[in-house]
């Protein structure tokens, strides 16, 4: 049965594909070979081959098969040693990082192959390596603390009152940063051979903002005061406490810092603390969203005043805050899963 060459023509997106079933088309039409290559522009070789195969194979044999092309000069093994060395290897112990040169190295000596710098940044890419600017931690770091730590539903459970279940808990992570005069500066597009330059100011004024936000809600609470301490804490806690429905149950996650204290949620009973390890921040979502608000709102520019500050940071948490989705999505955590 002869296939339909026009519906098959229309229906592929693949140009050389397209030219060989037109080819054949013609052939099954009763085009002599030569004809078909002065009409479609191509060779008669090519002609032949695409009619050849389509005799042997029918449509199948139209398809393009996979090039095979030159074998690659590391082995498998070879790439998964490699990648494990550059993993290991790349903040040098005694300080510094691993350079391309360090690979082409590596490569001559263990496995006696010679490499460009261009051919070594193509393996990096194959093997799934990016170059991404490191994330600082404190020497005093526990990784075990913070394993235990993410035991969330168990932490949760003997924190709550008995009577709370936990599909009626909320989680708030809660948090506060310093902004002010001594503003950052961020990566900014310009020409190339150019580098632009923005105003950094020299002067001290500054405001705390106070900040929390649900993960199952995308609501959040925020205060701005000129200073940090355990009464600005406790009005922001009562602010998370009045946003807490009826029959809920809110779990504010925090640092440790000297104003978050446990005592300090006694006075609100649809509230409890629980504290992250110290020198964990990276447990606490809150500082991608401090980091959301000076990339996105808040640098590259000056501050007049403490007012000016305050009204700037106001506008910046009020457009973080106006897509609940974007709350959530940059702020859920899979460990705070209580139901799973």
């Amino acid at each position: 049965m002869t296939p339909d060459f026009p519906k098959l023509i229309r229906a592929t997106s693949d140009a050389r594909m397209r030219t060989r079933l037109l080819a054949v088309s013609h052939f099954v039409d009763g085009k002599n070979r030569a004809q078909i290559a002065t009409f479609l522009k191509v060779s008669r070789t090519s002609v032949n081959s695409w009619v050849s195969a389509y005799l042997k194979d029918g449509i199948e044999g139209l398809t393009e098969k996979q090039h095979t092309g030159r074998p690659p000069r590391l082995t498998p093994v070879q790439l998964i040693q490699l990648k494990q060395y550059i993993i290991s290897n790349a903040v040098k112990p005694d300080g510094g990082r691993l350079q391309g040169s360090d690979i082409i190295e590596f490569i001559g000596e263990e496995f006696g192959i010679p490499y460009s710098l261009s051919g070594v940044y193509k393996i990096l890419r194959k093997l799934d390596l990016v170059w991404i600017t490191t994330r600082s931690k404190h020497p005093k770091q526990s990784i075990e603390k913070q394993e235990d730590f993410k035991k969330f539903q168990i932490k949760t459970i003997l924190k709550i009152p008995g009577h709370v279940h936990l599909n009626d808990v909320l989680i708030w992570f809660q948090d506060e940063a310093r902004f002010g005069q001594r503003n950052t500066t961020t990566r900014a597009w310009t020409e190339k051979g150019t580098r632009l330059r923005v105003v950094q100011q020299q002067q001290f004024e500054f405001a705390y903002l106070f900040g929390a936000v649900c993960i199952n809600t995308g609501e959040t609470e925020a205060l701005i005061y000129p200073m940090s301490n355990m009464d600005v804490m406790k009005e922001h806690l009562k602010l998370i406490s009045k946003a807490t429905p009826i029959g809920k149950h809110s779990v504010v996650i925090m640092d440790q810092a000297s104003w978050h204290q446990h005592h300090l949620a006694e006075q609100f009973p649809n509230l409890s603390i629980i504290h992250i390890p110290p020198y964990s921040p990276e447990l606490n979502p809150i500082e991608q969203v401090w980091s959301w608000l000076r990339q996105h709102e808040l640098a590259n520019r000056c501050f007049e005043n403490y007012e000016d500050i305050v009204n700037s940071v106001e506008r910046a948490w009020n457009r973080f805050r106006e897509d609940t989705n974007r709350v959530m999505s940059l702020c859920f955590r899979s460990w705070t899963n209580l139901t799973n």
